[in-house]
């Protein structure tokens, strides 16, 4: 099985990241709002149970499931971004298209985990097989934190690649 190059270097959506290598859609699972979980409501800067835009979506890279994407937005941006299609955008340059700004930054986490039985099925994986989980929290250019992500990603279709400088220090 071929495995597709995802870049750590720059804050880009999975249609930008994987434009060379075929058509990215998006089935969306989920598209509404709900009271904040408390974890979700801190990382965002919200008081816990302020509303948040949630949506779910399975992408694919030509017919190969690729990710399931859990996303949390703030509510302001959220709404405006649920009246555009989910299917062929990436919400990241959705964001962008209703805040006429700039993401600015994300912080991310990587790690392996288990698949749960949800995740695995979804992804048409075994219960309980391997998966890459990435966290990230990004922001506009001003700081503000709007788009919390957890992504559950195939790995046996991804290789997760980066170019790190060291510093002077």
């Amino acid at each position: 099985q071929r495995k597709y190059d995802h870049g750590l270097h720059a804050l880009v959506g999975l249609k930008e990241t994987f434009k060379d290598y075929g058509e990215v859609r998006n089935e969306v699972r989920a598209a509404t709002q709900l009271p904040a979980p408390a974890a979700v409501a801190r990382r965002l800067q919200l008081n816990p149970g302020e509303p948040v835009v949630f949506i779910e979506r399975l992408r694919y890279l030509g017919d190969l499931p690729l990710s399931l994407d859990l996303t949390y937005l703030v509510p302001d941006i959220g709404a405006a971004v649920l009246e555009h299609s989910l299917e062929t955008n990436d919400v990241f340059a959705l964001i962008e298209q209703v805040t006429a700004q700039r993401l600015g930054s994300a912080d991310i986490a990587l790690e392996a985990v288990s698949a749960d039985p949800h995740t695995a099925a979804t992804l048409e994986l075994p219960a309980g097989g391997a998966i890459l989980m990435l966290e990230r929290l990004t922001t506009l250019g001003d700081g503000r934190p709007v788009d919390l992500e957890y992504v559950r990603l195939r790995g046996d279709r991804i290789t997760m690649r980066g170019n790190l400088l060291r510093s002077e220090s």
